[in-house]
């Protein structure tokens, strides 16, 4: 950009309370919502130390949502979404 002015990101990661499959879908969002959940779902069972902390907290894999202390274990562990 000109006139010394950064670009901003387009996109900001918030930590917030997230339905499961919006998050899963900010993690892979070039494929379908169903696709998007079960790749979701099969990182957090590839990662035990994910599962352990998320246990320690509350996490119901059941919920339709993440608390925004889950939500932050898992940018802690896969990194913040695109």
């Amino acid at each position: 950009m000109t006139n010394g002015q950064t670009q901003q990101p387009e996109h900001t990661f918030r930590l917030r309370t997230y339905k499961k499959n919006e998050l899963a879908m900010m993690y892979f969002p070039d494929v379908s919502k169903d696709a998007a959940s079960r790749n979701f779902r099969r990182w957090i069972r590839q990662c035990p130390d994910m599962q352990k902390e998320l246990r320690t907290i509350g996490y119901d894999k059941n919920r339709q949502y993440l608390l925004k202390a889950e939500v932050e274990v898992i940018v802690k562990y896969l990194g913040e979404p695109y």
